[in-house]
């Protein structure tokens, strides 16, 4: 099977992504003098950018890979929140699943960038839970057009939208789909009967409180974790070491071809995403994996967030004969 053919067999197929969604702005200017304030520079801005960010990413990934995202999500009643849907507009996401509440902040993280280094981010963000009133319509939103999709990615990022309650509803409410995670702190332990959870290196040992990274502990880490929360596919991103998989088939753990990291912001968007597709299709875990490395990789040479590129990704795929996998 030729690689293409893989995406060929879902484009156009409608995948829920739940969860929190931010503003990535970028700030890009240039420094020639310190502040007579204070012993800081003083940038003078030359331009300036917005793009979406967290669930709003998974989104663009997934339409990227040629799939049709509907983007379920929590959105302050604020500028922000206005560019947010703007944006999503102009990316052609469905926009039905975005809940405006007035009490809250549009997450915006700002990222001043001098000379192609990144100096300073700035967070302007309310991580507080959102309210019982609005969690319960949040569900009812996510559960209404999940009826349309046979996928459900949650994409968690500590900022209010998910508690456990609307994640136990959502799981509950969609035992027929298929259910991919990627966790954060907060919510780490209350996902639990889905088919592909995907935590990075710091996240799984943080809620482990452990320090110790070795794959013998990962791989006794993961089994531990996947029988008592019942997970199928469990995929550990470790950054420049590679990936792991855990399931019923054992532990299989693959090496990242060696690449220059420019910037790591939106890899983890990419990889869900990926994972998500490849996963859902039962496709073998090798080629899962060194996919999965082959997409984080690319996204990480390029700076700022960005979707994955389809066509390149199929292109270098080729080129490293990954289709001698499938």
């Amino acid at each position: 099977m030729r690689i293409s053919e893989i995406f060929d067999k879902v484009k156009g197929k409608k995948v829920i992504i739940a969860g929190d969604s931010m503003i990535d702005s970028y700030t890009f200017g240039r420094i020639d003098r310190d502040s007579p304030e204070a012993p800081v520079p003083v940038v003078n801005i030359e331009k300036e950018k917005l793009k979406l960010g967290g669930a709003a990413n998974v989104a663009l990934n997934i339409k990227s890979l040629g799939l049709e995202p509907i983007l379920c999500t929590v959105i302050g009643d604020d500028s922000d929140g206005q560019d947010f849907v703007r944006l999503c507009r102009e990316s052609n996401i469905d926009t039905d699943g975005i809940i405006v509440d007035n009490s809250r902040k549009t997450t915006n993280k700002n990222r001043v960038i001098v000379s192609d280094k990144h100096i300073i981010r700035i967070d302007n963000e309310s991580t507080k839970n959102i309210s019982e009133k609005l969690r319960d319509f949040f569900v009812e939103t996510v559960n209404k057009l999940s009826t349309k999709s046979e996928i459900i990615i949650f994409q968690d990022y500590d900022k209010g939208t998910l508690d456990k309650s609307s994640i136990s509803e959502i799981i509950k409410q969609n035992k027929k789909s298929f259910i991919s995670v990627d966790p954060k702190k907060r919510n780490f332990f209350n996902y639990e009967n889905v088919n592909l959870f995907k935590p990075n290196l710091n996240e799984i040992l943080n809620a482990y409180a452990s320090n110790d990274s070795s794959e013998k502990n990962l791989k006794k880490i993961s089994k531990e974790l996947s029988i008592k929360n019942k997970i199928e596919n469990l995929m550990i991103t470790l950054s420049e070491r590679g990936l792991m998989i855990h399931n019923n088939q054992g532990n299989f753990k693959y090496k990242i071809k060696r690449k220059k990291i420019i910037d790591v912001s939106g890899a983890g968007d990419t990889v869900i995403s990926l994972a998500t597709l490849l996963f859902y299709l039962k496709l073998p875990e090798k080629f899962i994996g060194e996919m999965c490395n082959l997409a984080g990789g690319i996204t990480c040479m390029k700076s700022g967030v960005n979707a994955i590129d389809l066509k390149e990704l199929i292109k270098n795929a080729e080129i490293n004969n990954l289709d001698i996998y499938i």
